[in-house]
């Protein structure tokens, strides 16, 4: 009860294990901590749904605080405090524990932290483990057997832990507008260092400067770079043979190569072109006659010797 102080607005939930001097005690202790501003209600965890309370009414919800602490604190309950809590509102739960799977339907406390996280609480505290005397052990195994029908020789490890956590600084469901520009930022052009820049400028008076020596030109030819070069040197390999054909050096590169390539090539296209003969004397009779690799293959009957000419009729697809 450390989390209540002067002014809050305290739910204290009970259950059916807890004895009404039990409850009336706390709830007396309560009151005295909030003063005349304060409010403290009491609430049965079977009837709080049927309550109808508030959103965001309670500063501060205990649950379980009371010995002996033998509710199992189920999601629809947890969501049901979110919902109660006021924004940045507190909630102390105590539930029996152990460890996992040493009891069936029995969370540890680790997976009791992850349950209060996964149902909207923040801020989870570890969970501490509470010092029992050997009369609330025997209470809190007796009413947890006659609850949910546990064996007592199964819960002779069960331990009691305590955890806090807050609600978020937020009603549930509210909603914020985020302001996200799309713009591309202009990118900014670092602005050069001057110290640096200075040492990469020359001005005119740096030239005017007596200790700077400048390099003439001229002084870097030679005498045999100045001699006038003989125009038969300056000619290439490539010209004419004794025999008068034209020939082109090894490297050549005036031209001469390739006019001879073209040359060379258009003799044998004329090769190509000359009229095929018939070996078999049949080409002019027709395709009937011919073989498949005749050069007349397509062409109309023609008679020996005589040149094939297709009419401008033959060149014209019928479709």
């Amino acid at each position: 009860m450390q989390r209540v102080k002067s002014g809050d607005t305290v739910l204290l939930v009970w259950f059916s294990t807890h004895s009404p001097d039990t409850v009336s005690s706390a709830a007396e202790d309560l009151r005295l901590k909030v003063g005349d501003s304060g409010r403290v209600l009491l609430e049965n965890v079977e009837r709080l749904a049927l309550a109808n309370y508030d959103e965001s009414k309670f500063d501060v919800i205990l649950s379980g605080t009371l010995s002996p602490a033998s509710t199992i604190h189920t999601t629809p309950l947890l969501v049901e405090y979110a919902r109660l809590l006021k924004p940045g509102g507190t909630v102390v739960l105590r539930e029996a524990t152990c460890k996992i799977g040493e009891v069936t339907n029995m969370r540890s406390p680790e997976k009791l932290r992850s349950a209060m996280k996964l149902n909207g609480f923040s801020d989870v505290t570890e969970s501490a483990f509470v010092r029992l005397s050997d009369e609330e052990c025997s209470r809190l195994r007796e009413a947890l057997s006659r609850t949910y029908s546990y064996a007592e020789d199964d819960l002779q490890n069960v331990t009691v832990v305590e955890v806090n956590a807050k609600k978020p600084s937020f009603e549930i469901g509210a909603s914020s507008q985020l302001s996200l520009s799309f713009a591309k930022k202009a990118e900014q052009v670092p602005k050069p260092n001057p110290t640096i820049a200075a040492v990469w400028t020359i001005s005119a008076n740096d030239m005017q400067d007596d200790d700077v020596e400048l390099v003439d030109t001229d002084d870097l030819l030679e005498e045999e770079d100045l001699k006038r070069p003989n125009p038969d040197s300056l000619k290439s390999g490539c010209g004419t043979t004794t025999e008068g054909k034209k020939k082109a050096c090894k490297n050549c590169t005036c031209g001469l190569a390739e006019e001879l390539a073209e040359e060379g090539g258009m003799g044998k296209t004329q090769a190509k072109s000359k009229p095929a003969t018939s070996a078999c004397g049949n080409c002019y009779l027709g395709d009937a006659f011919r073989c498949s690799s005749c050069p007349y293959l397509g062409m109309p009957a023609f008679k020996p010797g005589e040149q094939v000419k297709l009419t401008p009729r033959q060149l014209t697809g019928d479709v």
